[in-house]
């Protein structure tokens, strides 16, 4: 009898550790997940530079900018104004980044001497300190 009450302890034991690391394997699955979007979101904006190279400056943004520096609201059916092309680009790029990351935080830094662009996000992950994603290049 005593045997039996042994082994359903270390079964059970072992079950906890499985579903333990279950819980943590989907925890940096959603990690990562959200790291590739904000990667692929920092690409795009840096793709939109280039294709209006000629004005770089225009697509700066400080992190306290009142639009969508806090994670604004996600528009499925949102159709730019019509704006410079660099205002267009940064109004859809922020409901981008608003739909696939909500709440993240962004900053574009351009420096007008060598035209590099620095695209800064930072999101809260699961109650964790931000995890800053920074992209640079030069245009």
């Amino acid at each position: 009898m005593i045997e039996i009450l042994i082994t359903v302890l270390v079964l059970a034991i072992g079950i906890l550790g499985v579903a333990s690391t279950q819980v943590v394997s989907l925890q940096m699955n959603s990690q990562s997940q959200s790291r590739s979007q904000a990667v692929l979101l920092a690409e795009d904006l840096l793709d939109r530079i280039r294709a209006n190279s000629d004005n770089p400056g225009d697509y700066a943004l400080a992190q306290d900018d009142a639009q969508g520096a806090d994670g604004g609201d996600c528009a499925t059916s949102f159709v730019p104004a019509n704006a410079t092309v660099a205002a267009n680009d940064i109004a859809a790029w922020e409901n981008s980044l608003a739909c696939l990351l909500p709440e993240a935080e962004r900053t574009v830094a351009v420096d007008p001497l060598t035209n590099v662009v620095t695209v800064t996000i930072d999101w809260n992950q699961n109650d964790q300190a931000m995890n800053p994603v920074v992209v640079r290049t030069q245009i």
